[in-house]
């Protein structure tokens, strides 16, 4: 059982950042995106819009850490509940650890697709 891996490409960015934040934002966010020099450049970077929950203070913040973080920027954005218990997951049974990784997945695709109700939007 292996923890899920988003495919995602440089258009979903675009509408992540289209749907998440104020047209006025728009500039700076792909100005600040195209500073950051990491790795699965577009997974990381979904996943600081994701964990940016439509502030762009902390968008700022995410993308300036993202170089050095990029990891525990992942992590927090598609593995919240399976980081919340990896120190004890050998500890889990394997429904149990097959139920957090199918949860993780679910609830980062439902973002992705916009479904996730509960974020916050264009908060500047």
């Amino acid at each position: 059982m292996a923890q899920y891996v988003p495919d995602v490409a440089e258009h979903d960015i675009e509408r992540i950042v289209s749907r998440d934040f104020p047209a006025e934002a728009h500039g700076a966010i792909h100005e600040m995106i195209r500073g950051v020099e990491v790795r699965e450049k577009t997974r990381v970077i979904l996943a600081c819009l994701k964990n940016a929950k439509g502030s762009f203070e902390k968008l700022k913040g995410e993308l300036t850490n993202a170089d050095g973080y990029w990891r525990e920027i992942i992590r927090e954005a598609e593995y919240p509940n399976y980081t919340k218990k990896m120190f004890r997951i050998d500890k889990l049974s394997a429904e149990e650890q097959e139920r957090i990784f199918e949860k993780d997945k679910n609830q980062y695709l439902m973002w992705l697709r916009g479904v996730d109700t509960n974020e916050r939007r264009h908060e500047v």
